[in-house]
């Protein structure tokens, strides 16, 4: 019994002392102003979930551009030359600019995923819905991440 508990109480600080902290993904930052160019939907969600996230108090303040492309491919096909799986392709690019530090810089990248071909059209719809919301919230970290990692440089 006496060492059930050391054996226990010495996986209690190994586990709880590992050092691990969370990257905070909402940086120091407001933005003022989103222009959005490209897929309107895509956009749209993608903007209303950075505002979303804005806070009021912080004192760096930029302005963003963002512009997004949508690529749907086909990526598999069973032996009677029907779809059996889609590819998503969504590719952003993000141009910011600070007012406060006059900082302006450039990135992009490319977000990728497949959905099944169901027998019902409308479960195929799902899926795909399903994974473009899952590669706009990727995106989305994806932009504040980069936004904090750039910003917090300067």
């Amino acid at each position: 019994m006496k060492y059930n508990f050391i054996i226990l109480l010495i996986c209690f600080f190994l586990v709880n002392n590992c050092g691990f902290e969370p990257v905070n993904l909402q940086g120091n930052y407001n933005i003022s102003e989103i222009t959005t160019k490209g897929d309107v939907q895509i956009n749209y969600k993608i903007k209303s979930k950075l505002l979303s996230t804005n806070r009021s108090v912080n004192e760096e303040i930029i302005k963003v551009n963002i512009n997004t492309k949508k690529r749907k491919s086909i990526k598999e096909k069973n032996i009677n030359n029907e779809i059996t799986k889609y590819e998503i392709e969504i590719t952003t690019e993000v141009n910011f600019k600070s007012i406060t530090n006059n900082l302006e810089g450039v990135f992009s990248f490319t977000k990728r995923g497949d959905y099944n071909v169901l027998a019902k059209y409308t479960d195929t719809l799902n899926n795909e819905k399903l994974l473009i919301k899952s590669l706009i919230n990727e995106s989305v970290e994806e932009i504040q991440g980069t936004l904090t990692n750039n910003l917090n440089d300067s």
